[in-house]
């Protein structure tokens, strides 16, 4: 059996074209930006003009997967609490032609997702900045989005924990 394989479109996180022709659209991105400290760069999304709004998150970042009449992105959201602020992920699929969206899996837990190719109905990414096979991850499109299991809050907690502690000591 033959796979379909789709690469992401050329660059990264942080610099990648700022306009895509996908199935007769235009796809542009405007007021791109830096989400968090020196994170990658999101910014609104436009289909022929028109932009494509979800609300509650603060903007959609690149490199895009182009397959078919869908693209696949980054989804940035920026959550504000008590004592600190929290950068949730997420990766999206628009339809293009419809200009409906869909979170795909559930949120990614770090800040980063470096959209790299798709096999078939497997999309495979990177929640790192660095480009590393131990670090290739991957999600089935056809799933949606869930909540956070106690597991998955548990070890984001410690995750996030660590990180706080390695800050406040270096």
């Amino acid at each position: 059996m033959k796979k379909s394989i789709v690469y992401a479109e050329m660059g990264n996180p942080w610099r990648f074209p700022s306009s895509y022709e996908v199935a007769s659209c235009r796809i542009q991105f405007k007021d791109l930006h830096n989400f968090g400290k020196e994170g990658p760069l999101c910014g609104k999304l436009f289909i022929n003009d028109i932009q494509l709004t979800i609300p509650d998150y603060d903007g959609f970042g690149g490199p895009i997967i182009k397959n078919n009449k869908y693209i696949y992105l980054p989804l940035y959201q920026m959550k504000t609490g008590n004592r600190s602020n929290s950068l949730r992920t997420y990766i999206v699929e628009i339809d293009i032609s419809r200009k409906k969206y869909r979170l795909i899996g559930k949120r990614v837990e770090y800040a980063v997702v470096y959209l790299d190719f798709m096999v078939d109905d497997i999309l495979y990414f990177y929640n790192s900045p660095m480009k590393n096979d131990k670090l290739l991850k991957y999600i089935n499109i056809n799933s949606i989005y869930k909540p956070w299991s106690w597991k998955d809050r548990c070890s984001h907690f410690y995750h996030e924990l660590l990180y706080f502690f390695h800050d406040l000591f270096s």
